[in-house]
């Protein structure tokens, strides 16, 4: 079965959020967690206000069934999505006909300001479909300008046009840089204002990193990446097999068995998405979710350490420095 939505439709069967469950953040209003009408798919939309003009959507769902949802026409702002998972196909009416966009594991979509025609998006993976937005007003992405008026580089003023002209829009690769970036917002270990500078810092960050590439693939240079969209697939699925047992993960044999890889695609493909090898992708998981539940305070250093997959305390306490560069004590009572 085929469900079709307006976008009006779509934002408003949007439910609140059982606070227990998926509030990440209880003390920031500008922070807001919903849930999906179960009718229409399985998961949730957070949604993170930052600075004025500048915003994070986190989205991951599991549609039961075939959603379209019918945008019209609207005035847009800079945004850039970045899919973590599932399959999302995008057709835009513009003024040279019906172009298609498809968003997929391993690949970003850049759309600039101005007028963006109607448009429909098409979900219909049987995977969950997942994926981190950045938005950002044009007075903001403008502010970052080396020119006293503000005017943008020849290079880069394609993406900032005026109401009454069509938005420039393009499709990249998800360079390894990018995955790090979005990595650090999914596992951001801080709450309130630390947290909220710390993923207003990562959003810049991902659109320096995108504007790079803007600015190179402008000059005609391109980056060729080896892995297949399957494989790209592939590589994805196995970090989620990695993470989900802290305590007793795979070995690399079973992990790439498990992922439909062999051993030399799997460790060639960690380093060619995430920049690392299998055991540090592991490794800095572990560290930075420890880093979270220090925070937290409800645990003992003991009882963290296990939790992430160590079984020796003082393991976890070497290796928790070596990375950040003090002990879990010491971060523990700068939390104070």
């Amino acid at each position: 079965m085929t469900i079709k939505l307006t976008s009006q439709e779509f934002y408003g069967q949007f439910q609140e959020a059982d606070e227990e469950q998926l509030q990440w953040d209880a003390t920031d209003e500008l922070d807001v967690v919903k849930t999906f009408d179960t009718r229409i798919a399985k998961g949730w939309w957070r949604k993170i206000s930052l600075r004025e003009g500048i915003r994070i959507e986190i989205n991951q769902a599991k549609h039961s069934d075939r959603v379209i949802v019918n945008y019209s026409e609207t005035e847009h702002r800079v945004w850039c999505a970045f899919t973590l998972s599932g399959k999302l196909q995008t057709g835009v009416s513009s003024l040279h006909g019906e172009e298609l966009y498809s968003q997929v594991v391993g690949k970003y979509c850049l759309r600039g300001s101005g007028f963006i025609p109607k448009f429909c998006c098409d979900c219909s993976s049987v995977k969950p479909y997942s994926e981190i937005q950045i938005f950002i007003d044009p007075e903001v992405f403008c502010s970052f300008t080396t020119s006293s008026d503000r005017e943008l580089p020849q290079n880069l003023q394609h993406l900032i046009r005026p109401p009454s002209q069509e938005i420039y829009m393009r499709s990249g690769d998800t360079e390894p840089m990018m995955n790090v970036v979005l990595q650090q917002i999914l596992h951001c270990p801080y709450q309130g204002m630390v947290k909220r500078a710390y993923l207003e810092s990562k959003a810049i960050e991902l659109i320096a990193l995108v504007l790079d590439r803007e600015i190179a693939i402008g000059r005609g240079e391109t980056k060729k990446f080896s892995l297949k969209p399957e494989q790209l697939e592939r590589i994805h699925y196995a970090k989620e097999i990695l993470l989900r047992d802290l305590k007793n993960p795979p070995s690399l044999e079973q992990l790439a068995h498990q992922a439909g890889l062999n051993d030399f695609m799997l460790k060639k493909g960690f380093r060619e998405v995430f920049d690392t090898t299998v055991f540090e992708v592991l490794r800095d998981y572990r560290l930075e979710l420890a880093k979270q539940l220090l925070a937290e305070r409800k645990l003992g250093i003991a009882q963290i350490s296990y939790k992430v997959g160590y079984a020796n305390p003082n393991s976890f306490t070497r290796a928790f420095k070596r990375k950040f560069g003090f002990s879990p004590t010491v971060y523990r009572k700068s939390c104070r």
